[in-house]
């Protein structure tokens, strides 16, 4: 292990400080850091940084493995954050609200005038309050997320997207996750603030906060080493990619200090927020499971309630990266994450080492993730569909070049359903069936082995289908008068 060398001061939002240069298992809380690193050795994550919080003065930060150049993570070395941008945006959005610019019950018409859905009376009556705790009923899967190209207005150009989206809910009747909530979020608050929400954000909570290193453009992003996604159960490392809504649901980056500096402002009392602001932003208010609430930004539950405290977490995944933000902050404490490596089957795994060391910190033993058969069983199954079809295509031009004539001619229908199941393949290859992820950009960097196995299953598909209809044609020639 290595030996921290930053620590908390004990004001609430103060920057770190070194701290003296003492053996490791000396360190406090060095049961919690040893459970982390060995959590990133046994779930394959190359690189990671982490802080360990303690208002009263025992915190302190530590870079681990490497980056995707193979450099040394360090305290200065940027990730991406994937969805802990919501939490971050809910503060951006709270600062309006002080300020009088911004009614979190009020129509996001008021702000955004051409806001729509395909349902337009179920449009005008989704609040801000209702994108900040997801019960708009916008679905996951919109197409809004995860734009890698470039927009002049990239706000705008999401929101008008939504006019085709059908709620699968009223306003305010049910969580329903979806980053699109967010990306509308972004451009309430451009409207509220009259500028570019990313310029909005460093003004009002990055710069505040000395969060120096935070990544909130195309340009920031191009800094950050490269992350690993999963092909197969091991990490290969893929290109830092970024979306220009991003900063608001899950793009937003930065170093471990820069993490650690929002998470301590939002556990020890606020600089850019009043405690009544704080406080409700940590409440729940809408029920996600029968454990779990989720407030504004916020995932709030009792899982340490027996320790003492509530947990208010927020993680997230993007092509590369994860990290998190897990607050006991009846105890003032936290744990802060974020690593190199990630992987759609794997959210669980990665997201189990955080709320384990948080249940350690908060005086407990982690609970240890369960182990998931799907994703193996996934590839398996995909695997035995691509042979199968390769081996139909094999099949048939062996028959066809053993025949010397037609044994049975190839029925339209059969030829038709040949190329049904063939452009169904491919649709799901190279279009994808919405929800499925929330875009082909995000389906090829957070599942890339499944993404491969689609496609060469479409291609295969399509394959069959020539060779089918080719054979059926082929022995319709031979079939006798």
């Amino acid at each position: 292990m290595q030996i921290p060398v930053l620590a908390a001061t004990l004001a609430a939002f103060a920057p770190l400080m070194p701290l003296p240069q003492v053996p490791a298992e000396e360190q406090p809380y060095y049961d919690v850091a040893e459970y982390l690193e060995r959590r990133f050795e046994e779930t394959g994550v190359p690189g990671a940084a982490y802080s360990i919080v303690d208002l009263d003065g025992n915190s302190y930060s530590v870079g681990w493995g490497a980056d995707g150049s193979g450099d040394p993570v360090d305290l200065g070395t940027p990730f991406l954050w994937g969805s802990v941008a919501k939490p971050v945006t809910a503060a951006a959005v709270m600062t309006l609200v002080e300020d009088g610019r911004l009614d979190l019950d009020a129509p996001v018409t008021d702000y955004l005038p051409d806001f729509t859905l395909a349902d337009r009376d179920r449009s005008d009556r989704i609040t801000v309050r209702d994108l900040l705790r997801q019960t708009t009923g916008i679905p996951e899967g919109t197409g809004l997320t995860d734009r890698l190209d470039h927009h002049d207005d990239p706000y705008g150009d999401a929101v008008a997207d939504l006019a085709a989206v059908e709620p699968i809910s009223e306003p305010g009747e049910s969580f329903e996750y979806a980053s699109a909530n967010y990306v509308v979020a972004g451009a309430v608050v451009e409207a509220a603030a009259g500028m570019p929400y990313e310029q909005y954000l460093h003004e009002a909570v990055l710069d505040p906060l000395g969060m120096t290193g935070a990544v909130t453009t195309a340009e920031d992003a191009a800094d950050v080493p490269r992350g690993h996604a999963v092909a197969f159960g091991q990490p290969f490392p893929v290109k830092t990619r970024f979306d220009q809504t991003g900063p608001s649901y899950g793009y937003l980056g930065g170093n471990i200090q820069d993490l650690t500096a929002f998470a301590v402002d939002q556990l020890g009392g606020s600089a850019i927020l009043t405690p009544e602001s704080v406080a409700e932003t940590h409440t729940g208010a809408v029920e996600v499971n029968d454990t779990v609430d989720y407030g504004l930004g916020w995932r709030v539950d009792s899982r340490n309630a027996d320790l003492g405290t509530t947990t208010v977490w927020h993680t997230g995944g993007a092509p590369g990266f994860s990290a998190g933000v897990i607050l006991l902050p009846e105890l003032g404490r936290a744990v802060v994450v974020a690593q190199n490596r990630y992987g759609y089957f794997e959210d669980a795994a990665l997201i189990g080492t955080m709320l384990g060391a948080a249940r350690m910190l908060a005086g407990g033993d982690p609970v240890e993730p369960e182990t998931d058969l799907l994703y193996p069983s996934l590839l398996a199954g995909l695997c035995v569909l691509l042979l199968a079809a390769l081996a139909t295509v094999y099949l048939t031009f062996l028959r066809l070049g053993k025949a010397r004539k037609a044994n049975r001619p190839l029925t339209i229908t059969g030829m038709a359903c040949w190329v049904l199941a063939a452009l169904a393949a491919a649709y799901v290859s190279f279009a994808l069936v919405p929800g499925l992820a929330p875009s082909r950009a995000a389906f090829f960097g957070m599942m890339p082995d499944v993404a491969w196995l689609f496609t060469a299953l479409g291609v295969a598909a399509l394959l069959t289908a020539a060779v089918r209809v080719w054979a059926g044609t082929v022995r319709l020639r031979r079939t006798p008068d």
